[in-house]
């Protein structure tokens, strides 16, 4: 996400990305992670492992949240 998408999401302008990412945060209910935009991070290799993390993160979120079939 960026950060006009996070403060639309969440509903507060003071908010942003970096301040979000690497945390969980609940979403009516919901957790919810916030990551930098791919493009973000092409365009600043730097956020690579933020970025890598942020979907490590996600995974494992996943894997622990999702109903057995």
């Amino acid at each position: 996400m960026g950060n006009i998408a996070v403060q639309s999401f969440f509903q507060n302008q003071e908010v942003d990305v970096k301040s979000l990412r690497g945390t969980i945060q609940q979403v009516r209910g919901i957790p919810t992670l916030v990551a930098y935009h791919p493009l973000a991070v092409r365009r600043r290799p730097n956020l690579w492992s933020y970025f890598a993390k942020d979907w490590h993160d996600l995974a494992k979120l996943y894997n622990q949240t999702k109903d057995p079939i």
